[in-house]
């Protein structure tokens, strides 16, 4: 049976399925090697005559394109003629590799299960190459790992993995393509194993973790809409093919044979790969050991400092488990805020990125020598129930979570049962208006309802985002006259019926009300009747993406974007205040509508734009650990850890009840997400902020709205339906099970 579809290495069954995975966009988005097959970082093998050369990047060309014969018969060509040449012994190199053809194309064939007849010309021009001393060390260990991956193919798996024995630490020869590298690093850590080199094999796998993610990452920024739709470059964004699970497996496997050398080693490397495993590993082997009470502080310090790693590495899991096993031993002081996030399931993105930031707050607002805050994280999927009671059970304070409506009002009655308070993320109210409405009714004297569960909605609200936008269309302003043009979808029905609710209770009239298909592309009569009605502003809830498609349209209809504080020109364009929504933030609408959309106000829960110092710590926070900027989940789960963090160090709240007594004294709290407090019914009471296009230029707009607006519309259904979610993934715009866009 070939090696890669199944094989014993070390006592492991390793599945081909999983090592050489059917990745084609890695193989389409591959960076391409050099001419002479080396990389950057170290010097080429280059002929002293610039004929030879020639003749050798000629060679390369044919090879470089998939013509392997054509390769080959200029490369002998050239050993032919020029022998000693220093290309020589490349070209000799190249011409093995040159037989043993596509070899992608055979680690793609998951049908292939019995292994491929390698020419046998290949063995005799590698095996000579790879056991002399005499040749470059660069063509040697190259020819040593196409040799090992020649004997892989024939199934000769232990031969294979024994001519990596020896091989020159956790690293490849530059001469081994580019394109082959990501099935020559599973040979070498698995080699690198096998000779009982281990701490090496972790680094190997570890820089296969980092190839398969680089070349993730650049495929989806060649998407049409790039970065601009996904809202930024880190883990959440790039789907990793099972290569990578792969590769964080069997370092984490390796964990059991290291040495304190190489803990050490790692906690420092530049690998977050290698750092999460000395992580696991030095914490994992001390708690197995009963530490004392001052060494199970510093190992909390080494997870802190560490397990952001573990989700830059898709190892939530793992994170999690060392979060429990030391709030298991923390002592009676502990301070435990629980994280109830889906790390599995189709919403683990979306978890990994509120996972992402509840670590930064914990990261940023830790000093050492002062009472620990312990975030204990527990997967929300498949039984949101179970995960809530095992917080209760490890002895939170509170839990930030879960992400889903639905998994938040089945955690209603356990909540008022045991009197764990929850800040949930979720895009829908928890509690029903008609729900709250009875609450009131049982208020005691301080106006508070008696049984209310504590439940708390901790995220953004889309209705008064619609309705503060008609609000300030109207009252700051000066618009009479105002166009809703929207999505054919729950999201835009419920905006839109929330603006015009919101616009003519405040003496507007609504000119147009136009629904339309997100499937489609063609929206002339859309804008033709937009514009016959001349109105004074244009509200659209819909994605960044889309609105920028549909802008285009209405400018040519001559419909244009003007900033509130700029008079309206008296040319024969019909100049409108664009009012859209927080999916607007989306560095597309800048890209390609900017001079469109001029003037365009949006509501921020968060934005880098802001300078707050609560905005400036997560951005830079953010920046530092993952290199991107966090999105609206990562900043809404900051917000409620640094918050409850607050009550239980700085003012000294000291249980769960008083937790939840703190969460409803309608105290304006400051986040990085702006002012809030919370209802009675749970829900968020904000001063939301704005953005304005400004020359192309995303700006902070200087108005503020506290909302909920009066009147506000109490719509029942979701704002998110399950027919949404096709449309919406047209937009590479996410869903949490129908609940919520991403860009919210």
């Amino acid at each position: 049976m070939n090696w890669f579809y199944g094989a014993t290495v070390s006592g492991v069954v390793l599945r081909g399925a999983a090592i050489f995975v059917a990745c084609s966009v890695l193989v389409a988005c591959s960076s391409s090697p050099s001419p002479n097959g080396t990389t950057s970082s170290a010097p080429p093998i280059e002929s002293e005559s610039p004929e030879v050369q020639a003749q050798f990047d000629r060679a390369y060309e044919f090879f470089n394109d998939g013509d392997w014969d054509g390769a080959l018969e200029e490369f002998r060509l050239l050993q032919a003629e020029h022998a000693g040449d220093a290309t020589a012994d490349l070209a000799e190199l190249y011409i093995a590799r040159s037989l043993m053809g596509d070899v992608d194309g055979y680690f793609l064939d998951t049908n292939n299960q019995e292994g491929t007849t390698q020419d046998r010309e290949v063995f005799a021009l590698l095996e000579p190459l790879a056991m002399s001393e005499s040749v470059d060390s660069r063509i040697r260990y190259a020819a040593q790992a196409y040799l090992a991956t020649a004997y892989a193919l024939e199934s000769d798996v232990a031969a294979g993995l024994d001519l990596i024995a020896d091989y020159p630490g956790a690293s490849i020869s530059p001469a081994v393509l580019e394109g082959d590298r990501r099935w020559v690093w599973p040979l070498v850590a698995e080699g690198l194993a096998d000779a009982n080199r281990f701490g090496e094999s972790v680094i190997a796998w570890g820089n296969l973790y980092d190839l398969v993610r680089e070349d993730a990452e650049a495929a989806a920024a060649t998407d049409e809409l790039g970065d601009a739709a996904a809202g930024g470059d880190w883990m959440g964004d790039v789907e990793l093919p099972a290569k990578a699970d792969l590769a964080v497996a069997r370092a984490f496997d390796t964990r059991a044979s290291l040495d304190d050398e190489d803990i050490r080693r790692f906690l420092g490397h530049d690998k977050p790969l290698v750092r999460a495993v000395g992580a696991w590993t030095l914490i994992r082997g001390e708690l197995e050991q009963t530490p004392g009470p001052e060494r199970v502080i510093a190992l909390q310090e080494v997870f802190n400092e560490r397990s952001s790693d573990f989700l830059l590495v898709g190892a939530a899991d793992r994170a999690s488990e060392l979060s429990v096993a030391l709030a298991a031993v923390s002592g009676p002081d502990r301070l435990v805020i629980g994280a109830l996030l889906p790390l599995s399931g189709p919403n683990r993105a979306v978890g990994y990125r509120a996972l992402a930031g509840m670590l930064i707050a914990q990261r940023a607002f830790h000093a050492a020598g002062e009472p620990a805050v312990t975030l204990v994280i527990e997967d929300s999927h498949p039984d949101v129930m179970a995960g809530y009671q095992r917080l209760v059970e490890e002895g939170a304070l509170a839990v930030v979570g879960p992400l889903h409506t639905g998994e938040a009002r089945q955690l209603l009655d356990a909540a008022q049962e045991w009197g764990v308070p929850l800040l949930s993320l979720a895009a829908d109210r928890i509690i029903s208006a008609a729900d709250a409405a009875a609450a009131e009714d049982e208020e005691s004297d301080d106006g508070i309802a008696k049984d209310r569960a504590p439940v708390f909605r901790n995220f953004v609200d889309a209705v008064a985002e619609a309705r503060a936008a008609a609000y300030l269309s109207f009252e700051k302003f000066g618009d009479r006259r105002a166009a809703v043009v929207y999505p054919n979808i729950g999201y835009g029905r419920v905006l839109a019926g929330a603006f015009v609710d919101e616009f003519r209770r405040q003496g507007g009239q609504v000119v147009v009300e136009e629904e339309y298909d997100r499937s489609t592309t063609d929206f002339v009569n859309t804008a033709t009747r937009v514009a016959r009605a001349e109105p004074d502003a244009v509200f659209l809830p819909d994605t960044g993406a889309k609105v920028a498609e549909i802008s285009a349209f209405f400018a040519q209809e001559d419909i244009w974007g003007v900033s509130p504080e700029q008079p309206r020109s008296s040319d024969d364009r019909i100049y409108v205040h664009y009012l859209g929504t927080s999916l607007w933030q989306d560095p597309i609408v800048l890209h390609q509508a900017s001079n469109y959309l001029e003037g365009a106000l949006i509501p921020a829960w968060y934005s880098p734009y802001f300078e707050d110092a609560e905005t400036r710590q997560l951005s830079r926070g953010f920046e530092a650990i993952y290199g991107a900027e966090p999105d609206h989940f990562a900043a809404f789960a900051y917000d409620s850890v640094a918050r409850l963090r607050t009550y239980l160090l700085e003012r000294g709240v000291p249980d769960a009840a008083g937790v939840t007594e703190s969460l409803r004294q309608r105290q304006w709290e400051a986040g990085a997400t702006g002012r809030n407090y919370f209802g009675d019914d749970g829900e968020p009471h904000r001063e939301l902020r704005y953005l304005i296009v400004n020359d192309g230029e995303w700006a902070v707009h200087g108005e503020r709205v506290h909302t909920p607006i009066e009147g506000r519309l109490e719509a029942e259904a979701s704002l998110y339906e399950e027919e949404d979610l096709e449309s919406l993934d047209e937009e590479s715009v996410e869903e949490v099970d129908a609940d919520a866009p991403d860009g919210l």
